[in-house]
């Protein structure tokens, strides 16, 4: 039940300015979804898998002073990372554990278990969502996010934009990886044992001179050794260094928008 040591999109340069740019894309909409699942202040929230505090920070905000938020990651480099993040924000209600799940040391039961992005990297979610849910006090929240990718698109279709879209989704074919993982959500917190009370999805969308073009060139950056181990393009037909500008430019000549994946959510009630 516990993580998986790989990460499909690796741990490079390009993932993490793939991760900074997809924060600042999905923000809003975390936060939007966060709080249709009952988020709110003085609440006392465990968010696991946190990383780099993107959403442990956006739950300190929600639950306010009053209330406290516990980040969980098993990489102590990106712990330090978060704590670097959230001292410089000035967040006093935040604090970190390095455990590897679900093994999750907690003095006290939470309010409520967040996850964004994390079930799809574990190998048995539901079990590990059953054990993780334990730590949740009776009547509490449990809600987790991940993409679902399926209407992913440009409209109107720009050649350049689609033929990456069908790159990446090729490539995380060849390595398992399920990018409609967010509609898995509902019934991995039935199989855990919850009773899911609501779902939604959240959709993020932008023009030529917004991040979307840099953000699924920075994707198909991220997949490339994939994309070319398992003979799907060769780097030179994939061309990552000018693909954020190809991709905006036939953008801006058929007045297209981009529409990427859907952040969808659901939350569940602790018995």
């Amino acid at each position: 039940m516990s993580e998986p040591d790989d990460y499909a999109l690796g741990r490079s340069a390009a993932e993490t300015e793939r991760l900074r740019l997809q924060a600042e894309i999905y923000g809003s909409h975390t936060a939007f979804l966060l709080t249709r699942a009952g988020i709110a202040p003085r609440m006392r929230v465990l968010d696991v898998g946190c990383g780099a505090g993107d959403v442990t920070m956006q739950l300190a905000r929600l639950v306010g002073p009053d209330g406290e938020v516990i980040g969980v990651d098993v990489d102590p480099a990106v712990l330090a990372v978060a704590q670097a993040r959230v001292a410089d924000a000035g967040l006093a209600n935040v604090s970190f554990i390095e455990a590897r799940l679900p093994a999750v040391p907690l003095d006290e039961q939470v309010d409520a278990l967040v996850g964004r992005l994390i079930l799809t990297h574990l190998k048995e979610p539901a079990p590990t969502v059953r054990v993780l849910a334990k730590l949740v006090r009776s009547g509490g929240i449990v809600t987790f996010q991940d993409f679902v990718s399926t209407r992913t698109r440009t409209v109107p279709p720009c050649p350049i934009a689609t033929r990456t879209i069908d790159l990446i989704a090729a490539a995380a074919g060849a390595v398992t990886m399920n990018i409609n993982f967010g509609e898995r959500i509902p019934s991995i917190l039935s199989d855990a044992g919850l009773a899911v009370v609501g779902a939604a999805a959240a959709t993020a969308a932008g023009p030529a001179d917004s991040l979307t073009p840099r953000y699924i060139a920075e994707l198909a950056r991220s997949m490339l050794p994939v994309i070319t181990a398992h003979g799907l393009a060769t780097e030179d037909e994939v061309d990552v260094g000018t693909l954020a500008k190809r991709i905006a430019e036939e953008m801006t000549e058929a007045g297209a928008m981009f529409w990427l994946p859907d952040l969808a959510a659901a939350w569940a009630r602790v018995p």
